[in-house]
């Protein structure tokens, strides 16, 4: 290692490493969970592409770039853990929480499967480490990151062992059938050819280490199984910002038991200038021969407009650090110095045990202080959580209209009153432990209506309240977020040919709905009857090939958000605009209801399958198109008995060139 603590901002780090590859699936994992921070603020590393400064218009440009993603961004979350923030969540990310009987769900992992799209080359980036999925751990703490590299068909010590990880994750979300970016991500991970030496050439490999699964193996048995013939004797560093609320260390002692360091120390559990721990743990600590201390000042300052809100950064890192004067070996993760966290069966928990290249002697990053500020109460990452969680899931499919209930507490649930921001919205009865439960189609309907601005409920059992995020699925059937589009918007935003046009005119037509003189003028559309006759033509027939390509490709979710969503852009939408119509040539509706027609038959009979498996969405589309003949009928008064004749001819005529116009 250099001279220094290595420092970087955790969002560039997972943007650099993803170095602008097409990002294919997606796992978080987090013991605390702001859902709106997370898709406004760290999402957005997933992708390359240019995103606009105002909150509205960026998640209309994240909801695009998100398609061809659909369903296979997920967070697995601690549901006792939520954190409301300042926004919900409205895009296609998977919500799924985890509650291990034992324990809390504590990892904070990002799995992300990206491919070169020039060598089609597949790899799964991955980041361990202890920052969850909030605006605290990743902008303002001082946090710990281990970032790895899997290339498909090659070889990695971790890749069996994060394997096992994830086999264990889909295992505690059982009351969730569907784990489609966990899929994508072992059809990676099962050809990676495993490396079962510990080391080769005398240096270590990585390690991924976890818990909180029966029959694991304590953390320090972890660590002396894998490198205990380097860690005994070398000197040891520890970053924890909870300790246990005890008189002395357990787990620290396990610690200094096994390895008999040759001199130690350990992060001061400082806040607001207090410190967190017992005194009788302070003066335990020094009389086995330890050192307290704190990172440098550089380290912990604030910088920019920060700087005036506190003196120092909260220390969130999670970092055990073995030494000599000739090498390093390093566990980062989210393991705390407590005992649930190094327990083998306690919370779940992840971290890397690697070893750092050193080029100058390795020394402490913690400097040594010998008399501590005044003590205060002794808090845990956990404080609050228990009292603030009710074992309620709730889940609302768009595309069915179908909403269930489940309670996953021990034995039957009392009954419950569900809540949105102080407003009752409706009671649930007793509930059987872990089946879900369907609500009645009013509560459904009562249910989607909130969705369209909170996905946060608030339940209430007995003496106990909780937040309760629902899980959405069907999001192609999910009204858009705000944005309005003409029929011709629409069909121009179709005609685009690569995402960063696409995304660009979303920026610009985004910025000219916020008023006049606020943003960048989007173009008149022709007003030519060749114009506006070929710019239908060309944007349903761009339509009907991304559509083809994306089913010839298995991208089934994409291209049903295209042709039975409720997006701002889908089919039916466009369609049922005819129908609400008023201004305008009847003409261009008509010929555009027929292009939809014609591009709906195209579908009906090349992919049937994919037909069949959204009636939701046939209906709809179907039920949009019945206007054409409130439209052909229209061009009939207008015009004299002769156009019916004509129309008679012309309409399967043209319609029947589905096949010609969409190959």
């Amino acid at each position: 290692m250099s001279e220094g603590i290595p420092r970087a901002v955790l969002t560039e780090a997972l943007r650099a490493q993803i170095n602008g590859r097409e990002v294919l699936a997606a796992v978080f994992c987090t013991f605390r969970f702001d859902p709106g921070f997370f898709e406004r603020e760290i999402l957005p590393a997933l992708f390359d592409v240019q995103l606009h400064q105002d909150p509205q218009i960026r998640r209309v440009q994240l909801e695009e770039a998100l398609r061809p993603l659909a369903g296979r961004v997920a967070v697995y979350y601690d549901p006792g853990a939520i954190v409301t923030g300042d926004g919900t969540a409205c895009l296609d990310v998977r919500r799924i929480p985890v509650r291990p009987r034992t324990g809390y769900f504590h990892p904070k992992n990002a799995f992300v499967l990206v491919r070169d799209p020039s060598t089609q080359e597949r790899s799964l980036v991955v980041v361990t480490g202890s920052a969850n999925l909030t605006q605290v751990g990743w902008w303002e703490n001082v946090e710990c990151a281990h970032l790895e590299e899997i290339a498909e068909s090659g070889r990695s010590r971790t890749a069996p062992e994060i394997q096992r990880f994830l086999r264990h994750l889909r295992s505690m979300a059982k009351n969730f059938d569907t784990h489609a970016a966990l899929d994508d991500i072992h059809s990676v991970l099962r050809t990676v050819q495993p490396i079962v030496h510990r080391t080769t050439s005398g240096r270590m490999h990585p390690h991924f280490l976890f818990n909180g699964r029966r029959g694991a193996q304590s953390l320090v048995d972890q660590l002396d199984a894998v490198a205990g013939q380097w860690l005994r004797h070398a000197d040891l560093e520890v970053l924890s910002p909870y300790l246990d609320d005890a008189d002395a260390s357990v787990p620290l002692e396990t610690l200094i038991d096994r390895f008999q360091p040759r001199k130690w120390r350990v992060l001061l559990p400082e806040e607001g200038g207090l410190v967190r721990c017992r005194p009788e743990l302070y003066d335990w600590v020094r009389g086995r021969g330890g050192e307290w201390g704190r990172l440098p000042k550089a380290i912990l300052a604030r910088g920019g407009k920060q700087a005036a809100l506190a003196a120092h950064r909260t220390v969130h890192a999670k970092v055990y650090r073995f030494f000599t004067k000739d090498w390093e070996i390093t566990l980062v993760g989210s393991f705390n110095l407590t005992s649930p966290a190094h327990s083998g069966s306690g919370n779940v928990e992840s971290g890397v045990l690697s070893e750092v290249a050193v080029d100058r002697r390795p020394r402490f990053w913690l400097e040594a202080i010998e008399e501590p500020p005044p003590f205060a109460q002794p808090v845990g990452e956990d404080d609050g959580v228990d009292q603030g969680y009710v074992p309620l899931l709730a889940r609302y499919d768009w595309a069915s209209g179908q909403a269930e209930v489940l309670w996953d507490g021990a034995g039957e649930s009392p009954p419950i009153q569900v809540y949105d921001r102080g407003v009752h919205v409706f009671d649930v009865g007793q509930l059987e432990r872990a089946v879900w439960t369907a609500l009645t189609v009013d509560e459904a309907a009562i249910l989607c209506e909130r969705l369209r601005e909170t996905s946060f409920l608030t339940a209430v059992a007995g003496d106990q309240r909780g937040i309760v995020l629902v899980h959405e699925t069907g999001m192609a059937h999910r009204p858009s977020i705000p944005l309005d589009l003409t029929p011709a918007d629409i069909l121009r935003y179709w005609s685009m040919l690569t995402a960063e046009q696409r995304n660009a005119y979303l920026a610009a037509h985004g910025e000219a709905l916020r008023g006049p003189g606020e943003g960048l003028p989007v173009a008149a559309p022709p007003d030519t009857i060749f114009d506006r006759f070929a710019g239908i033509f060309h944007g349903f027939a761009s339509l009907g090939r991304a559509v083809r390509v994306a089913l010839d490709e298995e991208r089934v979710e994409e291209a049903r958000f295209r042709m039975f969503g409720a997006k701002y852009d889908s089919v039916p939408v466009l369609v049922e605009q005819m129908a609400n119509e008023t201004a305008g040539d009847p003409l261009d509706r008509y010929l555009m209801v027929l292009c939809a027609q014609q591009l709906a038959d195209y579908v009906r009979g090349n992919f049937p399958a994919f037909w069949a498996s959204d009636p939701a969405g046939v209906s709809r589309l179907e039920e949009a198109l019945s206007v054409r003949a409130v439209l052909r009928e229209q061009l009939i008064a207008r015009n004299d008995a002769e156009m019916a004749e004509f129309l008679n001819w012309y309409e399967p005529r043209f319609v029947g060139e589905a096949a010609v116009v969409m190959a």
